[in-house]
């Protein structure tokens, strides 16, 4: 149990803990092999408080299965928790032949662990302590560094990010794809920050204490070794102007995963159109939450090099995690308002209740709901979003009309430089007219420049809403001449995810694809221990229309979780069979 500073002490086994005592009382750092709690009477303690870690790893997380058998409450990085929550379940899944990721999760724990989650950018008090939690991935993408001020110092418990000057603990760590290196980005921008923070003294969870002159040589050499490697050449330039000016009153990231863009006001305040993962130098070949992480990294950057004083409200597009991701984070921390289209506003808040690709974990709350076709007046700027189906059903085109110029904002539609690759995604309810309408809204609106998702600015050439109109009639065409009339119904269940301690009403939409009005009947196929308030039903169908029907679901048992409702469909004199389902709890389990 060595001093540090007082009230603070380092207690080592198979990494470091740190212990903060006041009191009596203290709040541990790190829990190494468990074996720091026979030590505590050193310190003077006589009762921890809290377990805070920084990773999931476990040289510095296994002796946490001590804290909470002693009662002691465990935090973890919020990033983490499925790896310290579920990891019987890792065991059980981890795949073993055939394997190419190379994360380093056979370091988890070997049996599950009761983790409360430490928010990327929250605040753990502990008494009068304030703790602030700073995403810093690199070891892993979940990693954070825990910042306070102690006995006048501003300290830095930094987990595994460096061990020494010029010295990382484990280069195998920053492997997150196979034969990747993008941790060794993360490490860089994330010793980078914490030096731009002023920390006097870094804790790491291997290695002595460092003073801030550490940092330095440790970048240094993760530079020299990204450049080996080959890998995020523009690493450096990116962080230094995060930002491209595109109009006098426009900004585009240069370092997000999806394009997000900056409105800015004379009055220095600003709009955000999507907002989804920062500053994207690398993520793993994987879409668990763990490995989707966001990160407000550049914002600094808007009032620093822009005059942004304030970021009022962020305004997406459609849906997708690429372009929401960071939404929550950016209500938490900057106070912005989420400003959404009517015409998606509620997926965004109950995504459990849609069957889609590329959800976002969260709900996200939308403090607005702005109409289509209404224009919008901000401040010296007028905006007008309009329907934009086609990429998926629930998106939406925005013109703005600033600085004398026309510039649309238009999402996932079109791909390519030319901006005329179509770029529809089935499971996203495309249909296949989706794109002769977007041709035609284009042609309409006709604007100066226009900027998508993933791809670079550009001004409509001539004859562009001519060749969106014949590509889009194309599209229409071949889907009709591909695909069976009677082929194209369709229905679903909504909500898809439903669950009975909340909601009871489950409605199902159909598609007539035929020219003719159609009488639809739907039948239900319930499984054990659910009825409902009937088991078919009827509607009338208009030529290429859709209608829905509701039905209502009660459960005779308890313990159901996610239990299959077959939705089956007579149309057009045939039996399409359980064409579509649900999911139904008695008690929603995925969040």
């Amino acid at each position: 149990m060595r001093p540090i500073l007082p009230g603070l002490y380092r207690h080592t086994d198979s990494s470091h803990v740190y212990v903060l005592a006041r009191g009596g009382r203290a709040l541990l750092i790190e829990a190494g092999n468990g074996s720091v709690f026979e030590r505590l009477g050193e310190a003077g303690v006589e009762q921890v408080d809290a377990v805070l870690l920084t990773h999931h790893h476990r040289d510095s997380a296994g002796g946490a299965q001590e804290a909470v058998r002693r009662g002691v409450p465990v935090y973890a990085p919020e990033g983490e928790l499925e790896w310290l929550r579920d990891a019987e379940g890792y065991w059980q899944r981890r795949q073993l032949l055939n394997n190419y990721d190379p994360r380093e999760h056979h370091r988890t724990l070997l049996e599950n662990l009761e983790a409360h989650p430490l928010r990327d950018y929250g605040t753990f008090r502990w008494g009068e302590t304030a703790i602030r939690v700073l995403p810093t991935p690199g070891h892993t993408l979940g990693s954070v560094t825990l910042g306070l001020e102690w006995g006048g110092q501003k300290l830095a418990f930094s987990g595994d990010l460096i061990a020494g000057a010029g010295q990382v603990w484990s280069l195998a760590a920053t492997q997150w794809t196979y034969n990747g290196g993008e941790g060794l980005a993360g490490s860089i921008l994330s010793l980078l920050d914490l030096h731009e923070r002023g920390f006097g003294l870094l804790l790491p969870t291997h290695g002595e204490p460092l003073g801030p002159e550490a940092v330095p040589p440790t970048v240094e050499r993760l530079w020299e070794l990204i450049r080996l490697r080959r890998h995020n050449p523009r690493l450096l330039q990116l962080r230094e102007q995060p930002f491209e000016a595109i109009t006098p009153h426009l900004l585009g990231s240069r370092t997000s995963t999806a394009n997000y863009y900056v409105l800015r006001s004379e009055s220095g305040k600003a709009l955000l159109f999507d907002f989804g993962y920062d500053f994207m130098f690398g993520a793993p070949s994987s879409t668990e939450r763990a490995a989707r992480r966001p990160w407000l990294y550049t914002l600094p950057a808007l009032k620093r090099q822009h005059g942004v004083g304030q970021i009022e409200a962020v305004i997406p597009t459609h849906y997708h995690d690429d372009h929401v991701a960071g939404v929550n984070l950016l209500r938490e921390q900057y106070g912005t308002e989420v400003w959404c289209a009517e015409n998606f506003a509620d997926l965004l808040e109950r995504p459990h209740a849609y069957d889609l690709p590329c959800l976002w974990f969260e709900p996200i709350p939308v403090d607005r709901r702005l109409p289509l076709g209404t224009p919008l007046e901000w401040e010296e700027h007028r905006l007008t979003l309009h329907a934009l189906p086609g990429h998926t059903r629930y998106a939406v085109a925005i013109l703005l009309e600033a600085g004398g110029q026309r510039v649309l904002v238009g999402g996932d539609q079109y791909s390519d430089a030319d901006g005329l690759g179509l770029n529809y995604v089935y499971p996203n309810e495309f249909r296949p007219s989706d794109y002769a309408r977007s041709a035609e809204l284009y042609a309409r609106l006709r604007p100066d420049l226009i900027l998508s998702g993933h791809w670079e600015p550009f001004s409509p050439h001539a004859g562009y809403f001519e060749a969106l109109r014949e590509r889009g009639e194309a599209l229409e065409r071949l889907h009709a001449e591909l695909v069976p009339l009677e082929a194209r119904a369709w229905a679903k269940a909504h909500p898809y995810r439903l669950d009975l301690s909340r909601e009871s009403g489950l409605s199902v939409r159909v598609f007539n694809p035929h020219p003719t009005p159609q009488t639809a009947r739907l039948y239900l196929r319930l499984p054990p221990g659910l009825e409902a308030d009937r088991l078919e039903d009827a509607l009338e169908l208009p030529p290429g229309g859709e209608a829905a029907l509701a039905f209502r679901l009660t459960a005779r048992a308890a313990g159901l979780r996610r239990a299959r409702v077959g939705v089956g469909l007579w149309l057009g004199g045939r039996d399409y069979g359980t064409i579509a389902e649900a999911l139904v709890s008695t008690e929603e389990k995925d969040v």
